[in-house]
């Protein structure tokens, strides 16, 4: 090679792009995963303890269990009537505090306020749809399936 500074400058270049590339790798796997592994945990490790637990640990007779299936029926029961009394309620209050706002404002605002309130609405079906429907399938290339 008749100019070393330009080997030389290839190698550092090849150099600085795979520290690069190696760097972003690890912060990926260890920063950002572990965060999601502490999100994951923080919501797993506090459950009330499900019938089959119960089961083992308290040594339950099957009467026991039998009596215990049907609190936990009952109750679900009362939650979900709780559950639908809370969103009646909270409908109420959200109506209230729209007409109150409303009341404050002049036409032109009221019509960019309701303007504001059905995107806000879209997005929220938008992320309702996304949520039920689960993550995004990923598509195969036709070479990958065999």
């Amino acid at each position: 090679m008749k100019n070393p500074y330009k080997f030389w400058m290839i190698i550092s270049l090849v150099t600085v792009f795979a520290a690069g590339t190696l760097c972003g790798i690890l912060i990926e796997n260890i920063i950002l995963e572990k965060r999601e592994h502490n999100r994951r945990e923080r919501r797993d490790n506090v459950r009330f303890p499900t019938l089959e637990t119960m089961a083992l640990e308290l040594e339950l007779t099957s009467e026991q269990q039998e009596q215990i299936r049907e609190i936990f029926r009952q109750n679900d029961e009362r939650l979900r009537s709780l559950h639908k009394d809370i969103r009646v309620e909270f409908r109420k209050l959200r109506t209230q505090i729209m007409d109150e706002i409303r009341g404050v404002l002049n036409d032109t605002q009221k019509e960019k306020f309701q303007a504001m309130i059905d995107r806000y609405h879209s997005e929220r079906r938008k992320q309702f749809e996304s949520r039920r429907n689960g993550p995004p399938k990923e598509k195969k290339d036709k070479g990958d399936q065999k």
